[in-house]
């Protein structure tokens, strides 16, 4: 025990080594509740576990929310330090650097009970005949992504896709496993019981901070936050906040 005790200390000392700089950096995201959160006092779990990454540095946060799109838009031009709560692909990768994953979640599918009998389903050619409601800018596996065989109708957030799920008016809504539940049980009207979850997942995402290519210290802030990050870690720090948003 005694040992365990003494190499967190070391791991923490280095970790906490003196940073290149410090400053304020400026991140942007989208309402993602629980993970990013505007009506919570910390502003969500990813955004607690960011702040307290960057503090272990000696650097200090600011947090904008924006409707996706426009925040993927004005994070990729470099009007902001980065971008959180930012799922890798291909894409993306074009135009941002990544940091190490905050934290790592689900897509998945979402049907009534009374329609889907069964939770499985062993390819996406199987779900051909369903119309899907699936997010604006938002990132999914490539495959799903990239099937010519599905039929897709865009949703500008969760709770229309919800509403247009329970209205019989899409068949199948392709969300976050986590927003969903964080989003229905807002709204009243519909009983998250008479939903059922698909599997397999479409795709299990890290979520990252993403920081603009055309801004020339990018992946010096991302290492920064990165090296904090592993503190936080190492200090029991990340799962104290996780405990106290998720409760384990």
């Amino acid at each position: 025990m005694k040992k365990q005790l003494t190499t967190a200390v070391l791991l923490t000392s280095l970790f906490l080594s003196a940073p290149a700089f410090a400053g304020t950096f400026n991140l942007v995201t989208a309402p993602f509740k629980p993970f990013t959160n505007p009506d919570h006092e910390k502003g969500g779990f990813l955004v607690e576990v960011a702040r307290q990454a960057l503090k272990l540095r000696g650097h200090e946060m600011t947090i904008t929310y924006r409707p996706w799109a426009r925040a993927l838009a004005e994070a990729s031009q470099g009007k902001y330090d980065g971008l959180l709560s930012a799922f890798y692909n291909d894409e993306r990768a074009k135009s941002f650097h990544f940091s190490a994953p905050l934290n790592t979640t689900k897509m998945v599918f979402v049907g009534l009970k009374e329609q889907f009998k069964s939770k499985q389903y062993s390819s996406l050619n199987e779900l051909s005949p369903y119309l899907i409601g699936v997010g604006r800018k938002w990132a999914y596996s490539k495959e799903f992504e990239s099937h010519t065989g599905l039929t897709k109708v865009t949703v500008n957030d969760e709770p229309k896709g919800i509403q247009l799920l329970f209205h019989k008016r899409i068949e199948l809504f392709a969300v976050n496993v986590d927003q969903y539940h964080s989003a229905i049980t807002k709204l009243d009207q519909f009983n998250v019981n008479q939903s059922v979850i698909l599997e397999p997942a479409i795709s299990t995402n890290d979520q990252h901070i993403a920081a603009s290519r055309v801004l020339p210290n990018s992946e010096k802030f991302l290492s920064e936050f990165n090296t904090g990050l592993a503190a936080l870690k190492a200090n029991g720090g990340y799962n104290k906040i996780r405990n106290g948003f998720f409760g384990f």
